[in-house]
């Protein structure tokens, strides 16, 4: 056990003695909260480039196909285990409910759709010791194309609840663009970025590759690492027991970055439980030091009485449902709500009108090879950076909540004693609409057609006009020749706005149904929002009204209690103020360099120097 444990353990016992069951609710949250260390990396890159492999050889152990006919199919979450076991998960989150077992030797196909495993997940337990501080590594369904890709949704979906994105490429080639856009647009989604480049044992080139890909990134503006890797040289040294190999494979290196990571993610983690700690601290102080005031003299506690009882006006105003921070955060979610669906609308309508003009430029014969993974692409970039504008403006609404509810609690603390107390991607694949492209037999068939009446009107001229047999059939085969050529342009003509109007028609429908998707994400994710900061500030109300509460009970207390008592209330607080102060001494002491430490871990944003 820790020091932030024991220190939340010891505030939990203080807040129990107190019988403040708000705070020793808080106190166990924030507990429970430090007790899940898990540090999420997502891996994930182009199909083939060794991911699976890479996931394989960083664990000493074969829980993923590698088969060259097989392909990762959903989200394969592995993390420690006592024993090896895999489940199937009904949603692509860690923690989601798990729909059957696998047997451990069905483990690695499980994560292909193979051994029975129909769900949205899969889960794999192991017995391995970079798993067990919590790290859980997450192999993602492979990405042909970028952003182009209809498994790109996947991936970067899953950085949602990522704390680290491990990049798959391999040396036989630089960084391509797509590769290259998607890793510029998962940095803005995941605040660490490593590059693993894969079986550099099979191309001697890999250094050039190296340095090709290390500048790519840097002109990109994406601040990502690159780790050479080769499984087979990972795999020979584990087997021989040779460092040298072990070490030219570049795994321990790779392996303990992410140690680093993890290292520093739970930093914060525990910073946070300190600042728990201190402010459950501090409203313990609060009451405690001012019943020992009114222990002191009467005079004292009537007046520190009076005091706390128009702060428990205040605070009971506070916990209202027409408190200022209440109207501030109805307001602006409200706001938020509004610019969230306004900027959908006007993503996607411009999506649509670009991809009109895109389907008027191709040509017919490259509109169901070209059109989607262009709509596809376009349509993951929209949605980036929609959920980007979402991030940025729920911030704010956060934000401004904080500012009046902070402002607010701090007036309904003047003028008391303190006691130290200082107050989320949708993918849906688009289909070209079947049945939508003209054959040449079509054409063919049309063209006959226009040449048959053409034979028919030149007879019927003959007959009219009296004229002989040979002169009539020359003029027949010409007249055929050329209504059959005109009726063939204008047919394919026909076909192709045919074709073009089915194609728009296609696309207007996976648009709907993107934006229908995207929409109920995006009012979900506000709706959480407020739903998380309502709760929230009205715990922190609830407590000050407690806090308020209890100080003017105690006073109450202290004014009617005889000598006698009041000594041996003065003694027990007093000791009780002591075991406190110890305790806000040790939450300082750990909380200094926990947040100087989380200052100096924060990542700079990309593209900056």
């Amino acid at each position: 056990m820790g020091d932030v444990e024991r220190l939340l353990d010891a505030v939990g016992d203080a807040a129990v003695r107190a019988q403040r069951d708000d705070l020793v609710q808080r106190v166990r949250v924030a507990r429970v909260r430090l007790d899940d260390p898990a540090f999420r990396v997502v891996v994930c890159g182009e199909f083939k480039k060794g991911k699976s492999s890479l996931v394989n050889a960083l664990l000493g152990a074969r829980v993923c196909a590698t088969d060259a006919d097989v392909a990762t199919a959903v989200p394969t979450y592995v993390r420690w285990g006592e024993r090896v076991a895999a489940r199937v998960l009904a949603e692509e989150q860690p923690d989601a409910a798990g729909l059957r077992d696998v047997a451990p030797a069905d483990v690695p196909t499980a994560s292909t759709g193979g051994a029975g495993a129909t769900g949205r997940a899969v889960e794999i337990r192991l017995p391995r010791e970079l798993l067990r501080g919590g790290l859980v590594l997450v192999d993602t369904p492979g990405i042909s194309g970028g952003l182009a890709s209809s498994h790109a949704g996947v991936a970067l979906r899953s950085l949602a609840v990522a704390d680290a994105l491990l990049f798959v490429t391999d040396a036989g080639s630089e960084l391509g663009a797509a590769e290259i856009e998607l890793l510029r647009q998962a940095a803005a989604l995941c605040p660490v970025v490593l590059v693993g480049l894969t079986r550099t044992d099979l191309f001697a080139h890999w250094r050039r590759i190296r340095d090709a890909d290390v500048h790519h990134l840097r002109v990109a503006g994406v601040r990502a690492d690159v780790f050479p890797l080769s499984a087979p040289l990972r795999h020979a040294g584990l087997r021989a027991q040779d460092r040298d190999l072990l070490a030219e494979s570049g795994y321990p290196a790779l392996a303990a970055r992410l140690l680093d990571e993890r290292v520093r993610a739970a930093g914060t983690g525990e910073a946070a439980a300190a600042a728990v700690a201190a402010s459950t601290l501090g409203q313990l102080l609060t009451a405690l030091t001012a019943e020992r005031e009114g222990l002191a003299d009467d005079a004292t506690a009537r007046e520190r009485r009076t005091a706390w009882e128009q702060a428990r006006a205040r605070a009971a105003d506070l916990r209202g449902a027409g408190a200022r921070w209440q109207q501030v955060l109805f307001d602006r979610t409200s706001d938020l709500a509004s610019e969230v669906e306004s900027d959908l609308t006007v993503r996607l309508r411009a999506l649509r009108r670009d991809a009109v003009a895109h389907i008027a430029e191709l040509p017919a014969t490259r509109l169901e090879a070209d059109l989607g993974p262009w709509l596809q692409q376009r349509t993951t970039t929209a949605l980036l950076d929609h959920q980007a504008l979402v991030r940025t403006l729920a911030d704010q609404v956060a934000d401004a909540v904080a500012e009046q509810f902070g402002s607010a609690a701090w007036e309904l603390r003047q003028g008391v004693a303190t006691g130290g107390d200082g107050a989320g991607g949708v993918d849906v694949a688009f289909v070209a609409a079947p049945g939508t492209r003209a054959s040449r037999l079509d054409l063919g068939l049309v063209a006959l057609r226009g040449g048959s009446a053409g034979a028919m009107i030149s007879h019927g001229a003959g007959l009219v006009l009296g004229l002989a047999l040979p002169v009539v059939l020359p003029v027949a085969v010409v007249l055929s020749a050329v209504l059959a050529g005109r009726s063939w342009h204008a047919a394919r003509a026909g076909q192709l706005r045919a074709l073009r109007a089915e194609t728009e028609r296609a696309v207007g429908a996976y648009l709907e149904e993107v934006d229908t998707a995207a929409r109920k994400q995006s009012r979900a994710a506000v709706r959480g929002l407020q739903r998380l900061l309502r709760e929230t500030y009205a715990a922190r109300a609830a407590e000050l009204l407690a806090t308020a509460t209890t100080a003017v009970e105690q006073l109450s207390t202290a004014i009617a209690e005889d000598d006698t008592a009041r000594m041996a209330r003065t003694a027990r607080v007093d000791a009780e103020l002591d075991r406190l102060r110890d305790l806000a001494a040790r939450t300082q002491g750990l909380l200094a360099p926990l947040l100087a430490a989380r200052q100096a871990t924060i990542p700079v944003p990309q593209g900056t120097t």
